[in-house]
């Protein structure tokens, strides 16, 4: 298991003396915003379910996830966060090999690493710019054939923690002209912060079958504690994924969470321009000769440290003050220092400008 994730306010909070809601979290890539109006009174309503089984296998949330993207509710999977999916589907897949391009999120390395699984880098991409996409379609349309018998491609889009993101129109059509040999599992969990779904997600495509998409429901309705997310595919191999899923995987109040948010595409559309203007306010104030913004379009802020700053010794300062920031030196791939940054509400992100500033 990688310690080094964003989000850890707990560690800080002991540290501190603080509850966990005390920390300035800017290090998870969640919504900021309040839930929507009516959400906690749902919850609170129906907490008497907490005495009874969730359902077996969601069929309520998979039903509402066909509805809205037209497809049929065995072509969701629903567990305990992609992470599940993460590190199960080298396993039940029984992959070769794997081919990952870096930076990315670690966990598709330590999950098929954990499998025995080798991995080879499609190459290094260290910018979310056009260039980038070019090189790594390019990348991928050259991967040798005979490598591609039971392997398996990740690509996290856009991706974390560059932004890099590929047009799905693009994707696909790059996937249909490789061999079925291979299963690519494009993990989608920041697609709703670039654009609607029609825009930024293959799901709004035909799905070719060798097709796995992970999504994410932490991220964009600012849910992590509740460990929820997906699995999309038209795949041959769900019948045999589902036959592998565990019972009771989504405990009840995630269920009563997403049956309430599911239906509110327009709070995904709140926060996704909340959260880009927001973004465009911390780049502006922040960018200088010695942070350079890392273009990307999803709604965290990549900064490439220059003039020898450490990110380092700025996550310490700034974590001695209860807010933290990602420090991006555990990412491989990624060279020289980073830092990463998720905005929150305004006032919060006008008081970490104020405090890097002070702390550089």
């Amino acid at each position: 298991m990688l310690f080094g994730h964003g989000g850890d306010v707990y560690s800080i909070s002991k540290a501190l003396g603080l509850t966990p809601e005390k920390v300035l979290d800017f290090s998870s890539n969640c919504s900021p915003l309040p839930y929507p109006e009516g959400f906690k009174e749902y919850l609170c309503d129906r907490i008497d379910q907490l005495h009874l089984l969730p359902e077996v296998d969601c069929v309520t949330i998979r039903g509402l996830l066909a509805k809205r993207y037209g497809l049929e509710p065995d072509n969701f999977l629903i567990g305990n966060g992609t992470t599940e999916w993460i590190y199960s589907l080298p396993r039940i897949l029984k992959a070769k090999r794997a081919f990952i391009p870096y930076p990315t999120y670690a966990d598709y390395e330590d999950a098929c690493k954990a499998e025995g699984i080798s991995v080879e880098a499609l190459g290094t991409f260290q910018t979310g710019a056009a260039r980038d996409e070019r090189r790594l379609l390019d990348s991928l349309s050259n991967l040798d054939e005979g490598k591609l018998e039971k392997a398996l491609i990740f690509i996290c889009n856009p991706n974390n923690p560059t932004g890099l993101f590929i047009s799905p129109v693009k994707l696909k059509s790059l996937i249909e002209t490789r061999p079925k040999s291979a299963t690519w599992i494009i993990d989608e969990s920041y697609a709703p912060f670039v654009s609607q779904d029609d825009d930024s997600s293959l799901i709004a495509q035909k799905l070719p079958e060798n097709v796995i998409l992970l999504r994410s429901f932490s991220k964009i309705y600012g849910i992590p504690g509740l460990r929820v997310g997906c699995l999309v595919s038209r795949s041959r191999s769900m019948k045999h994924l589902r036959s592998l899923s565990r019972p009771w995987a989504v405990n009840r109040m995630a269920q009563l969470a997403l049956e309430f948010l599911l239906v509110r595409p327009e709070f995904e559309q709140e926060v996704r321009r909340y959260c880009q203007r927001e973004k465009t306010f911390l780049v502006n104030a922040l960018s200088n000769d010695n942070m350079e913004y890392i273009e990307g379009r999803c709604h965290f802020a990549l900064f490439a440290l220059r003039g020898g700053l450490s990110a380092e010794r700025i996550t310490e300062v700034l974590k001695k003050k209860g807010i933290l920031i990602r420090n991006c030196n555990n990412f491989k791939g990624l060279q020289g220092e980073h830092i990463r940054i998720s905005p929150r509400l305004h006032h919060d992100n006008e008081f970490l400008v104020r405090e890097i500033n002070q702390s550089l």
